[in-house]
């Protein structure tokens, strides 16, 4: 294996690619690579991680694993990334690494998950900003489309970094009101490996960001192909990224909602633009509602399913307290107020 240099990040490659353990889980199968690396020299460590097995991690844990995994196969999936990142120029990040974004790190207190990796393209420093995550529906109207490009540019024009999906709707016009700023700094989060740019129509904007200093980044192994599960995955690290998330327009039980419900369980503020409550806006959430109680109607989804998807709605939230805003100036009061 060379070195023990080249076997830590072979181990780092492997470990990300446990993805059915939490990150305490994920640090401590690092260690154990590590130190049998140490003691026995990193054949016996290779040997080792490729025995593994879902049992075998299972028992050693504490829990069963649904999965089908085995070391084998993942061993060969983290040479594989290796291989990419080389060719892509893919830079790393691990936990706990003097680099890895210090918003994810506090979320260990948060969360009990947090990424152990983070892959990526462009500066990674545009984090060290301050952030605002912001999300929203990929049907979005006109209105929600002009808010979204208004907020993100606006937010950049004032100094922040921009954290989207690249996902059509609201997430791709955060983006481009990003990069239409005098400081177009925005960091786009995927959901599967940083090598495949999803959807593949906005490989141009992903590659904008890049040539404006700005991020693309993803949990995942380089090679990971963009799952459904995924996606929701990787809500939880644009969640995490900034004090506050901004929902531009969001339907009853999406996506985005799934978001703002994250964020606020990770100790950060949540704000809805009015856009969530115009006309057009109202008119596709009722229609998501009605689509809703078809499913509940002919079995498609449980009865308590659908109540918990209609019940996460921004107007819900806001019905609970959260904040309505209309441009980034009034975000801007109402966070400078909260934080008096």
């Amino acid at each position: 294996m060379g070195n023990d240099g080249e076997f830590g990040f072979l181990a780092n490659l492997f470990v990300s690619g446990m993805f059915f353990l939490t990150l305490k889980e994920k640090l401590d199968f690092r260690r154990r690579a590590l130190a049998i690396a140490d003691e026995s020299g990193t054949d016996r460590a290779v040997s080792w991680l490729s025995s593994l097995s879902s049992q075998s991690v299972g028992s050693d844990i504490g829990r069963k694993i649904r999965s089908k995994w085995s070391g084998g196969e993942c061993l060969k999936n983290a040479e594989r990334a290796g291989n990419i990142i080389g060719s892509f120029g893919i830079r790393s990040v691990f936990y706990g690494d003097e680099g890895f974004p210090a918003m994810m790190s506090r979320t260990q207190a948060e969360v009990k998950d947090p990424p152990f990796s983070l892959f990526y393209r462009g500066k990674l420093d545009v984090l060290g900003h301050a952030c605002v995550s912001v999300v929203g529906t990929r049907r979005a109207t006109a209105g929600g489309r002009r808010a979204a490009f208004d907020f993100a540019r606006d937010a950049c024009d004032d100094g922040l970094t921009v954290v989207s999906g690249l996902a059509f709707g609201i997430d791709i016009e955060s983006h481009k009101g990003a990069l239409s700023s005098v400081t177009p700094h925005t960091a786009a989060i995927l959901p599967g490996g940083i090598d495949t740019i999803v959807p593949s129509s906005h490989a141009r904007y992903a590659a904008r960001i890049l040539e404006s200093g700005g991020l693309v980044a993803s949990e995942y192994l380089p090679g990971t192909p963009a799952e459904k599960f995924r996606f929701v995955e990787r809500n939880r690290i644009i969640a995490s990224l900034s004090p506050a998330t901004v929902v531009i327009q969001a339907t009853a039980g999406s996506g985005a909602m799934i978001t703002a419900s994250m964020a606020l369980d990770y100790n950060r503020y949540v704000f809805f633009h009015s856009e969530n409550f115009a006309p057009q806006a109202l008119s596709l959430d009722g229609a998501v509602r009605n689509a809703l109680l078809r499913d509940a109607k002919s079995g498609a989804r449980s009865a308590s399913s659908v109540a918990s998807k209609m019940e996460n709605s921004p107007s819900a939230f806001v019905e609970s307290g959260a904040v309505v805003i209309s441009s980034y100036k009034e975000y801007k009061n109402h966070l400078y107020v909260s934080n008096i």
